[in-house]
């Protein structure tokens, strides 16, 4: 019993540590630029997401809840912004159309942005808790995630649902739902700057995924 209690107070105090540091933005460096790229498109972006997926969290401190050790990076931890970010990218890739749109309207089911530091937690910080059965993004979310990373490693997890309409000069219009995920390992839950750089490529390279899709 007073194992117990003095490793659920270190796991606590692992936990609150992480969460007290202030986070830095995660600042991304690209040369992508509205207004510069000569796609006249009206972008809009209906937000139709679940509060859980736009804002900073920690998730649960509690060890066998769900969302131990997973962390919402929240739109607001991306510089620019991840909505910010999503547009640009849209208008970067449409701009290099023969025919651009006129207007595109992305009703956004799903964006989120998650670290997820559970299996790395529960492996530090006890051996013998591995045959817990980590609750990964799949079961989260309830569905596969086909990516090639690392489920016993630290991850960053970006995924995105919308649909998509797009308004054309002549009149015609096109729509589509779409979606695309992205997750990239980090070496452990107290690496900041491994997490700030997965946490890049993964928003980076799922908007670039997504773009290509409309």
């Amino acid at each position: 019993m007073k194992y117990n209690k003095l490793f659920l107070i270190s796991l606590l105090v692992t936990l609150l540590t992480l969460s007290a540091c202030s986070q830095p933005k995660i600042v991304i460096k690209d040369d992508i630029s509205i207004g510069s790229i000569g796609n006249q498109a009206t972008i809009i972006i209906e937000d139709l997401r679940p509060d859980s997926d736009k804002a900073y969290s920690i998730g649960s401190l509690m060890l066998y809840s769900d969302e131990y050790g997973i962390w919402t990076l929240g739109d607001d931890m991306f510089s620019p912004t991840a909505l910010e970010l999503l547009k640009k990218h849209i208008n970067h890739h449409t701009s290099s159309w023969r025919t651009q749109p006129r207007q595109i309207i992305v009703k956004l089911k799903r964006l989120k942005f998650e670290a997820n530091h559970q299996a790395d937690l529960l492996k530090s910080s006890s051996s013998q808790l591995g045959p817990l059965g980590v609750v990964i993004a799949e079961a989260m979310h309830g569905k596969d995630f086909e990516m090639d990373y690392d489920k016993t490693r630290p991850f960053v997890l970006g995924f995105i649902d919308a649909d998509v309409t797009m308004k054309f000069a002549d009149g015609k219009s096109r729509s589509k739902s779409l979606s695309a995920y992205k997750a990239e390992n980090f070496s452990s839950h107290i690496d900041v700057q491994g997490r700030m750089s997965a946490a890049s490529k993964t928003i980076t390279e799922l908007y670039q995924s997504f773009s290509y899709s409309l």
